[in-house]
């Protein structure tokens, strides 16, 4: 015997439109700090930019809006398909956690026997950053063999990793263990030998995403996950900049101010209120979130030229050339025609993710597709929640990323492993998630204003 849904009355901000509103939010904020912040850019043609960026949000919350709109403020969680799924993929979640611990756990004690790491170079990542330019070791790592391994299985470890955090209350102490000592080491492993801070940023859009989604599901606790979203942010923002410090001191280049085309205002209120190092840290940050809009005004301004499908990754260009002997596709990239003309540089400075992709499909095919990642934005969220989907969730997972990178590049397609793991996630979630949809039919109940509800079996 079935009960009708147990409704209760919730925040209006956690509707099925709250991951909307913040992408929103957070791209006209990145724009406003673009257009308001430290930094001032040199023949900048503002107008198409702002009138483009404008039409990339449109298209995006339209997109949005027509899979989200049946759900109005409530999303119904079956239960019933909920536990087949944590049942049917919780086992493979840990063997691939098993497997990913493993090979990191290689990588480090090899680097750590090899020299090639020392612990006590932590505090210093900016000269680690330096080294590893220098000695080339980023080409070395990208073609060693337990970097072919970890990529080949980059789409098992993101499903487990996801699997996992998202189910993290529900796992044995052990697996919780585990999955924390494989992340730190990871991120720890990615500082020693890179210097580089992406790995942190990775892990907080996955906890970002995992977190958004677990917002609907355990809704007495929002204010705290809302704190614990304030809390990592900030501490990312002090990682970034701590790092960006640290690389300028290697350089010896603390007094900093900008280029010919980026110029930094080190009179103004931000350096007065935090003084020099801490006012150029944020500046950095602000640069980093907003700088990709000036490669966009000026990618605007140049003829379309295809670069064959593959112009929109460095991964696919790197295989084409390793594969095939294609080198010149990366040449024909709006980024690289961008800095041929206007001279900013297209692999050191953002362009925002636009002139990858009309690379290959034109800036017009570039604003049809925001309609598109809309939907699937949308859909993601809808199958995270309401059947708990660990492909949803992955889904849910890449597009926030694509979404956070929009500023500034085509993260998804940028290296080898998160382009395997993005192509094999989302053909499974095409393909699985129909057929996922097709099991239960799931009433929308469109009265009510609570954003979430449970249907159980008595």
């Amino acid at each position: 015997m079935k009960t009708e849904p147990n409704l209760e009355r919730l925040p209006r901000s956690l509707s099925v439109f709250a991951p909307l509103k913040i992408v929103v939010a957070y791209i006209f904020i990145t724009i406003l700090l673009h257009l308001f912040g430290p930094w001032t850019y040199q023949n900048e043609a503002m107008l198409p930019m702002l009138g483009f960026m404008i039409l990339v949000t449109v298209l995006f919350a339209a997109g949005y809006w027509s899979v989200a709109k049946r759900w109005k403020n409530l999303l119904i969680k079956d239960e019933e398909v909920c536990a087949k799924n944590f049942k049917r993929f919780l086992r493979v979640s840990k063997w691939g956690l098993v497997l990913q611990s493993s090979l990191i756990v290689l990588a480090f004690v090899s680097d750590l026997v090899n020299g090639d790491i020392s612990i006590s170079a932590l505090l210093d990542p900016g000269q680690i950053y330096v080294n590893a330019l220098a000695a080339g070791k980023e080409a070395e790592v990208s073609i060693s063999l337990l970097t072919q391994i970890k990529t080949l299985f980059s789409p098992l470890f993101l499903l487990s990793n996801a699997v996992l955090i998202f189910n993290f209350q529900r796992i044995e102490r052990k697996w919780r263990s585990l999955l924390i000592f494989a992340i730190v080491l990871q991120l720890l492993h990615g500082v020693l030998t890179k210097g580089a801070q992406k790995g942190v940023f990775d892990a907080f859009i996955l906890l970002t995403a995992v977190g958004i989604l677990k917002v609907y599901l355990q809704k007495y606790d929002f204010i705290r996950w809302r704190r614990r979203g304030i809390f990592l942010l900030s501490l990312v923002v002090v990682v970034f900049i701590f790092f960006q410090l640290s690389r300028l001191n290697a350089y010896d280049a603390l007094d900093y101010s900008g280029s010919s085309q980026a110029s930094l205002d080190r009179d103004s209120l931000l350096f007065t209120l935090f003084g020099d190092q801490v006012g150029l840290g944020i500046s950095l940050f602000i640069s980093y979130i907003s700088q990709g809009y000036y490669g966009l005004s000026l990618s605007l301004q140049l003829p379309f030229e295809w670069s064959y499908g593959m112009g929109n990754s460095f991964a696919l260009t790197s295989y084409a050339e390793q594969y095939f002997g294609v080198s010149n596709i990366f040449e024909q990239t709006y980024p690289y025609r961008m800095e041929y003309v206007f001279n900013w540089p297209a692999k050191m400075y953002w362009h925002t993710i636009f002139p990858w992709l009309a690379s290959d499909i034109t800036f017009p095919g570039a604003l049809a597709l925001m309609f598109f990642v809309g939907r699937g934005y949308a859909r993601s969220l809808i199958d995270g929640v309401v059947y708990e989907s660990p492909l949803g969730i992955c889904a849910f997972y890449l597009l926030t990323t694509f979404l956070l990178y929009l500023p500034a590049n085509n993260q998804l397609m940028q290296t080898r492993e998160m382009m395997i793991a993005t192509v094999v996630v989302f053909a499974s979630w095409m393909v699985f998630g129909v057929r996922l949809r097709k099991q239960r039919h799931v009433r929308l109940v469109s009265q009510m204003p609570a954003p979430f509800t449970t249907k159980r079996k008595i």
